[in-house]
């Protein structure tokens, strides 16, 4: 069996979500063909290229993005879908969250194009450099994963509250943390989910999964979910002001996934397609592989 091209194992990606154009924060820096062994990580940096050169792999795929990829913040306009796809009218969402969205897309530009190391590590044109010196295909894939774990979790929160209309805050941590993904997560890697605003013993009211948009929900985006009758979101994570902020303002629930657990979501279809198709997928620097062995003691 023939191994696969950057190309096939991007258009695996798209097909995930019926999508047909990468999006600005995914890309292949440097292509390849014959592809049978993958080593797969959240992040790539020039050590791991190396490691995966001696190791006899064919290519590298990343997650998070690598390179230059100028206009990824782009990708986090798609909270304001997610809003209005969720019931919240566009011009209420524009006016509540608008403006720190457009300030984050902006900032994310200039960041790029300063292509500062302290700024971006990880994503400087030195991992593709090294990857075309080493001759190691090279791609990342991330916003069309985000987006195909955002529906399925989506999916098991609509499906739970409809089967279970007196459900809790505590239901929906308990059915966050019963994941494969989540289960993994805690016996490797000590992570579990957390419900970080909200009362356990209080109904959740409507739940929304917010991701697939570049990165965590800021905090006007949280509130202009909890102001429109969304009184529950899950998240992965959130830096600390914006939990602080939030914690301090209050207006509504909110969990935690935890990193890594929310980010694998997608993940799992995706390396099941890979694994389908012959290539063989070592998951690493803190992806959850829920049908492979765990990591390295």
């Amino acid at each position: 069996m023939r191994g696969l091209t950057t190309e096939e194992i991007m258009q695996i990606a798209l097909d995930l979500v019926g999508e047909t154009e990468v999006p600005p924060d995914s890309g292949i820096h440097h292509p390849g063909r014959n592809i049978r062994r993958v080593l797969f990580s959240m992040d790539v940096n020039v050590g791991l290229l190396h490691v995966a050169r001696q190791l006899g792999f064919d290519a590298v795929v990343g997650h998070h993005p690598c390179g230059v990829e100028l206009h990824q913040g782009e990708v986090y306009r798609r909270h304001l879908d997610l809003l209005v796809a969720n019931g919240v009218p566009r011009e209420t969402a524009l006016g509540a969250a608008g403006a720190s969205i457009e300030r984050f897309v902006r900032a994310a530009e200039n960041r790029r194009y300063r292509m500062l190391y302290s700024e971006s590590p990880n994503q400087t044109v030195l991992e593709v450099d090294c990857a075309r010196l080493l001759d190691l295909p090279l791609m990342n894939i991330h916003n069309l994963l985000d987006e195909a774990g955002r529906r399925i979790l989506q999916g098991e929160l609509d499906a739970a509250a409809a089967s279970d209309p007196q459900w809790t805050l505590a239901d929906v941590l308990d059915l966050v943390a019963a994941l494969p993904e989540a289960r993994r997560a805690r016996s490797d890697f000590g992570l579990e989910p957390r419900l970080f605003l909200g009362d356990p013993t209080r109904p959740p009211g409507r739940v929304v999964f917010a991701h697939g948009a570049l990165s965590a929900p800021n905090a006007d985006i949280v509130r202009s979910y909890w102001e429109n009758g969304i009184e529950t979101v899950v998240v992965l994570h959130g830096d600390f002001e914006t939990l602080e902020r939030l914690r301090r303002e209050g207006g509504g629930n909110l969990v935690l996934t935890g990193h890594f657990v929310g980010d694998s979501l997608g993940m799992t279809p995706f390396i099941a397609a890979l694994r389908a198709r012959g290539v063989a997928v070592t998951c690493v620097g803190g992806i959850v592989d829920v049908a492979g062995a765990p990591p390295p003691a």
